[in-house]
């Protein structure tokens, strides 16, 4: 399906899938979420680093950047709940996100 070749075939099943489904209309998005601007994460005035907020990430096991993924089927504007979740990395969103995708789209 994509004009390069894998070296992942892993993620090459995955973004086939994703592809498909593209092609019947779904809606895949994979949103960056910057911490610093939920408050997890602050940035310290003298040296612009930056710090992980003493209220509610004191310890920083919140990563900086996380991914949430957002799938809409064919003709919706609202994003199917149960496919919805976060994650510290894309690769990590969409091994979780591909199976249970497509378990989705065949039950329903």
């Amino acid at each position: 399906m994509n004009n390069f070749n894998w070296s992942n075939r892993s993620l090459e099943k995955h973004f086939n899938l994703f592809q498909e489904l593209a092609k019947h209309g779904w809606r895949i998005e994979l949103e960056r979420i910057d911490q610093i601007g939920n408050g997890t994460w602050w940035t310290d005035e003298e040296t612009g680093l930056p710090i992980p907020s003493q209220r509610n990430n004191r310890f920083g096991d919140i990563p900086l950047v996380t991914w949430s993924t957002y799938v809409y089927p064919p003709k919706t504007e609202d994003w199917i709940e149960e496919l919805n979740a976060s994650f510290d990395s894309p690769m990590e969103a969409y091994e979780w996100l591909a199976p249970r995708l497509e378990k989705y789209v065949n039950e329903n």
